[in-house]
């Protein structure tokens, strides 16, 4: 009973860790592995190579999803009104 009280909780893996493997960045992005190399050979995302291992950084990541926000149709309505586009 004591025993289990004294074990800790792993961290998750987006606090735990910067640098994620492909499969890891796919995870914690809920992106595809073939959209991560897509993006990678696009040269939309750096990448580090360490040996034969591919490494993203998460802030890396975090910038590729939030630079594809998404506009609802009102949202862009309202925009090209302003633009005096509509």
């Amino acid at each position: 009973m004591i025993l289990n009280s004294l074990k800790m909780k792993k961290p998750s893996l987006a606090i735990e860790k910067r640098f994620y493997s492909v499969k890891q960045a796919a995870f914690y992005s809920s992106l595809s592995t073939s959209l991560i190399y897509q993006k990678l050979k696009e040269g939309t995302i750096r990448f580090y190579r360490v040996g034969r291992k591919i490494v993203l950084d998460r802030q890396d990541l975090d910038a590729l999803v939030m630079a594809n926000e998404f506009k609802s149709s009102d949202q862009i309505r309202k925009i090209l009104k302003e633009k005096k586009l509509m």
